[in-house]
């Protein structure tokens, strides 16, 4: 399959079997993840793999709370579109999928924002060669994983992937891309 190809089948899944997963495997994705461009060759990324039930439990119980206290306060188009894709402050996919990776970024390197978000890329299309699913989640205040998962304050998290075996079908006719011819602008 051709890395277009991998792109266009790729979806955020919120559903995912129990089977488990290799180390073997979430390190292969891992390292594509190290191979992405970054500021200055800093890589400032930082990784932690979570498979402990009881640690997910945890993560997801202070994901909803922080979840819980955003959708009291969203409004307008932007509760309709969380609607719209039934997204709710219910994060099930933080205790069923058999591995959370956690994306930390250093924060003193310089481009750290723009390196990671590369390498997170990376990563899902990793996850998706290897017949995986996840989403990148970006929970609202997750300065609390930094100390659940003993990390120094000198990184930030930045997302939290889910990654398992997909338990869903995802309805593509709701999520349509825009025409190419929507998205540039030639000036020659």
């Amino acid at each position: 399959m051709t890395i277009v190809e991998l792109m266009k089948k790729r979806r955020s899944i919120r559903r995912y079997k129990i089977s488990p997963i290799s180390k073997h495997l979430i390190n292969k994705i891992i390292e594509a993840a190290s191979y992405a461009p970054s500021g200055l060759n800093r890589q400032p990324w930082f990784f932690v793999a979570v498979s402990n039930s009881n640690l997910k439990e945890r993560i997801r119980q202070e994901c909803e709370k922080h979840e819980r206290r955003f959708y009291e306060q969203v409004k307008g188009n932007f509760r309709e579109s969380l609607s719209f894709f039934d997204l709710s402050p219910v994060k099930s996919f933080l205790t069923q999928a058999p591995y959370l990776i956690v994306v930390f970024a250093k924060k003193e390197d310089p481009y750290w924002k723009e390196s990671i978000w590369i390498s997170i890329g990376y990563m899902i299309l990793k996850i998706e060669e290897e017949g995986l699913a996840s989403l990148t989640y970006t929970p609202p205040g997750m300065s609390f994983l930094n100390k659940m998962l003993s990390m120094s304050n000198n990184y930030k998290a930045v997302a939290i992937l889910p990654v398992g075996y997909p338990d869903e079908k995802v309805n593509l006719s709701k999520r349509k891309r825009k025409l190419i011819g929507q998205l540039v602008k030639f000036i020659d």
